[in-house]
């Protein structure tokens, strides 16, 4: 998908106060699971359009870029990062990597695990959030696969979001980018300040 783009400085994947913010995006919202939900809706503590992932079961419930599963991303950039909002229930995101091995490895984040672990292919880490306070995360993906696997970062081929969260943006970058160094329509503004952390 973005392997002939060059690629430098910051890329965002999901910008909700954009347009269309999921048009890169496939949304899973299955209709079985009760108060299943994913929308586009405004956030009333920093007044902006955010993308609201809700079920109660997270597993079925998620957004993922590309849209298709014969896709790639193509994502050169080793710095993911988000402007996050954790809401009530379980919550967790996932990025395949291709390492230097040629194989996919899954990084996974989630707010349900009490220890970080691997097994086979799969690198998980606890994920701690404030409830109800918007957040700033910066994950550096080669730093993860090198420690989980021992080997080097090619690329990025998927993102996935699993229901519970509000996003307000999904980027990666060439290095870490503090809140403040982001382009200001990138950044985020609350309206209340005691709702930031």
């Amino acid at each position: 998908m973005l392997r002939s783009v060059y690629q430098s400085g910051i890329l965002t994947l999901l910008n909700a106060a954009g347009s269309h913010p999921l048009q890169l995006w496939a949304v899973v919202q299955p209709v079985s699971v009760e108060a299943a939900r994913i929308a586009v809706e405004r956030d009333s503590d920093i007044g902006e359009s955010v993308v609201t992932l809700a079920s109660s079961d997270l597993a079925s419930t998620y957004i993922s870029c590309p849209k298709t599963a014969s896709e790639k991303l193509g994502m050169k950039l080793p710095y993911i990062f988000l402007l996050i909002k954790s809401t009530d229930g379980p919550f967790s995101f996932e990025v395949e990597a291709l390492d230097s091995q040629g194989t996919v490895r899954r990084l996974r984040a989630s707010s349900f695990e009490a220890r970080a672990r691997i097994e086979d292919d799969i690198g998980i880490v606890p994920l701690r959030l404030d409830e109800d306070c918007w957040s700033y995360l910066t994950l550096d993906i080669a730093l993860l696969l090198e420690g989980a696997f021992g080997t080097s970062y090619r690329e990025t081929s998927r993102v996935t979001f699993h229901a519970n969260a509000k996003l307000r943006l999904v980027g990666f970058a060439d290095r870490i980018v503090p809140e403040d160094q982001l382009p200001a329509e990138l950044r985020l503004y609350c309206l209340d300040s005691t709702k930031t952390s």
